[in-house]
């Protein structure tokens, strides 16, 4: 899906200034901080949109005072995982 903003020149251009680089990669960053601290996006669903890792977008979340769960839950999955791996 593609979504299209017109942006006016001056707003575009402050943004330029203040953001640098790519805009739209920028846009999109924002949008998936947005949407993960509002809880419609997981953690996973962030990577997959940006075309990253997961820890990448544990990295971005916090990069922008985001919190990111880890439950109990979580742990526990991560031990069987690793175990797994590791061939325990």
């Amino acid at each position: 899906m593609k979504v299209i903003v017109d942006i006016p020149a001056e707003v575009e251009q402050a943004l330029q200034q203040q953001l640098g680089g790519d805009l739209t990669q920028a846009a999109k960053e924002a949008m998936a901080v947005a949407w993960y601290r509002a809880e419609k996006l997981s953690i996973g669903q962030v990577a997959a949109l940006l075309g990253i890792s997961t820890y990448e977008a544990d990295g971005l979340m916090k990069q922008h005072g985001v919190v990111v769960p880890y439950s109990i839950d979580d742990f526990k999955q991560d031990q069987i995982t690793l175990d797994r791996l590791l061939g325990s």
